[in-house]
């Protein structure tokens, strides 16, 4: 079975199945040289076999095999290529559009049209629900329609039996004064009214009756439409119960005042942004100095860690340099309590210096007791000096007394 394949220009496959019908002959001598090649044994089943297919030889349309399906691939790729290339040019083109639609609807700031919608199937029962309720509507408005046709029909049938009432009784007054206009005489001329002019006076009040109801009837029409138009325009004012177009265009002036706000707002916000990436900027540098001075610091932990080892170690090694003083300060105040002043510079200067002093005072004192051997003895001398005067001046007095 042979099987060909076409692809449409719709990419769809469609197989066709091709058999071909084998000739008879063919089969009974392969069925031969089976049989020959099973032995002996087999000979009467094959002769029999043999006798059956000579039989079969003789049937209609034998050795006719099945028409081969003649394919013009050439022009199904032509129309293929052709379909591709429109595909790709709409596909572009449906791009571009969808491109466009995305950037109007972000300059309309309605993002939310291009999002996906959710709770699709709660959305589709709301959307039966509308449709049950419209579906509602649109019978009760049929109702109402009937209802109206009905009622209309009623207006104008009696429409129409009182238009006919009037016209009646406006032909029966004109009759009335037709039979009374005809022989009536003018009161100036004394001559009798023709016919002509009472019909034509008739004619003019018909006239004029018709103008009047026709004026009659424009001046409802315009009240009515008036009456529609005031209602519209309430209807209008009236966008909702307890909202007026003045709230509304209130509201809109508000709107405004806070969309200015709004952009001044922006404005600030793009100011403090620009600020805000400075200071993230700043931020990252200190941040940059910050891990510089955590690896300054580790390393200086280090260094601290290696002083404070080098510092534990020359303690230890101040503590023995300090028992080594102790032991060496013991032994020389030992050696000063047994060597006693020599050990000392400034006391031997001390005490050289007070033997010469000691010297000198000797000296000093001996002088002075010289001095004052001398003055004891003046002091001496002028005492018996005195004693003398006084002693002659005694004698001298008493001498003068004795003369007297």
């Amino acid at each position: 079975m042979d099987r060909l394949v076409f692809t449409s220009s719709h990419g769809n496959h469609y197989q066709f199945a091709c058999c071909s019908v084998q000739e008879p002959a063919i089969q009974s001598k392969s069925k031969k040289e089976k049989t020959e090649a099973e032995g002996g044994s087999s000979s009467t089943s094959s002769e029999a076999e043999e006798n059956i297919n000579d039989e079969s030889c003789g049937q209609i349309g034998q050795g006719v095999g099945a028409a081969g399906i003649s394919i013009n691939r050439d022009e199904y790729l032509q129309a293929y290529r052709d379909l591709m290339f429109d595909r790709n040019q709409a596909q572009i083109k449906n791009n571009l559009l969808h491109r466009r639609l995305a950037e109007y609807y972000k300059k309309r700031k309605l993002e939310h049209v291009l999002k996906p919608l959710e709770n699709v199937p709660h959305l589709e029962e709301k959307y039966q629900q509308k449709l049950l309720t419209y579906q509602e509507l649109k019978e009760k408005e049929e109702i109402e329609i009937a209802d109206i046709k009905s009622k209309l029909d009623v207006v104008q049938v009696q429409y129409a039996d009182k238009l006919e009432h009037v016209e009646n009784r406006f032909n029966a007054l004109q009759n009335h004064e037709r039979n009374t206009g005809i022989g009536l005489i003018y009161s100036k001329k004394g001559k009798p009214i023709a016919d002509k002019t009472v019909e034509r006076l008739l004619t003019l009040q018909r006239r004029k009756c018709e103008q009047a109801s026709a004026l009659c009837l424009r001046y409802i029409r315009a009240r009515n439409a008036v009456n529609e138009l005031d209602s519209i325009v309430r209807k209008l004012e009236m966008i909702a119960p307890g909202l007026n177009v003045a709230q509304y265009e209130q509201l809109y002036i508000d709107k405004q005042n806070y969309l200015s706000k709004i952009e001044e707002r922006e404005d600030e916000l793009i100011k403090n942004r620009v600020n805000c990436t400075e200071h993230n900027q700043m931020l990252a540098h200190i941040r940059e100095k910050m891990h510089h001075t955590e690896e300054v610091i580790d390393f200086a932990e280090c260094d601290f860690g290696d002083a404070e080892i080098e510092l534990i170690r020359a303690r230890e090694e101040l503590g023995e340099i300090k028992s080594k003083r102790d032991h060496l300060r013991w032994s020389l105040e030992a050696e000063r309590m047994k060597a006693g002043l020599l050990t000392r510079k400034d006391l031997l200067r001390d005490f050289q210096d007070a033997t010469d002093e000691v010297v000198k005072l000797k000296e000093k004192k001996k002088q002075l007791e010289s001095q004052i051997n001398e003055t004891t003895k003046l002091v001496r001398e002028a005492r018996r000096r005195m004693q003398m005067n006084q002693t002659i001046n005694a004698e001298s007095n008493n001498d003068s007394q004795m003369l007297l």
